[in-house]
């Protein structure tokens, strides 16, 4: 059996992976694509005023009533870090450990001492988790892409989105608030240049959104990306892969 490549990227430069010539065939069989690459990541809204250190690689969030779980449960999972005047927003391989007030990660670097995270503020923005790219062509009318996601989070009222970003158009919305653990299933169907959206948890239809216009004549990248809407909110995604029916 041949193959086609598919680069992606995930923080780390352009990697690849072989997708089956079948794969662009009669379509008969899904297609299950992983992202090479992937790690189980946990975005945190943390709290108003928190703040953070670093001492020998590891950076210490001071945030009180941070709402992340603690104990073991999500050590070892990447953290997505807002940002402050010493250390960039971003990814950081990861966790080392969660108290009540604190969570610490990897990040070596310089020493610093207390400083403002994300301004004092909580964090809220909607945050590239996982992306991949699907080659043009790939994707014709009548074709259907699937992420599969297992998710967990906080048990507030905040609303925890992990959103199928398909270039800048948000197509497809796992949403969840007290009931944060489970898997999701968020399906985009593309038909004649425009990509709709509908999402189930557990096979229960949850929400549907609007069309977008979308050229899958050339390549695209697709991702998931997340938000917490609220302080002392979290989400994180331990399983995703996407499912391809031509």
């Amino acid at each position: 059996m041949g193959s086609f490549m598919q680069v992606y990227t995930d923080g780390g430069g352009i990697r690849e992976a072989r997708v089956p010539d079948d794969y662009s065939g009669n379509g008969s069989q899904p297609f299950v694509l992983k992202f090479p690459g992937f790690r189980k990541s946990l975005l945190a809204s943390l709290v108003t005023n928190s703040t953070a250190s670093r001492t020998s690689n590891i950076v210490t969030i001071a945030a009180t009533g941070h709402g992340v779980t603690t104990g073991s449960i999500y050590v070892g999972f990447r953290f997505f870090y807002p940002g402050s005047p010493s250390l960039a927003a971003g990814w950081y391989d990861s966790i080392t450990d969660v108290q009540t007030n604190t969570i610490s990660f990897n990040a070596p670097g310089a020493n610093f001492g207390s400083e403002s995270v994300n301004a004092a503020a909580a964090y809220t923005t909607l945050t590239s988790v996982i992306s991949t790219i699907i080659p043009g062509g790939t994707l014709k009318s009548g074709s259907r892409i699937t992420s599969n996601i297992y998710r967990t989070g906080d048990t507030t009222a905040a609303t925890k989105n992990l959103r199928n970003l398909i270039g800048a158009a948000q197509l497809g919305l796992s949403g969840a608030t007290t009931a944060s653990s489970g898997t999701h299933k968020v399906s985009v169907i593309f038909e004649d240049g425009f990509g709709l959206s509908a999402a189930a948890q557990d096979g229960v239809l949850s929400v549907s959104l609007p069309r977008s216009a979308i050229d899958f004549s050339i390549d695209q990248t697709f991702g998931i990306s997340g938000s917490v809407s609220a302080a002392a909110g979290f989400v994180a995604l331990h399983n995703a892969s996407l499912e391809i029916v031509q």
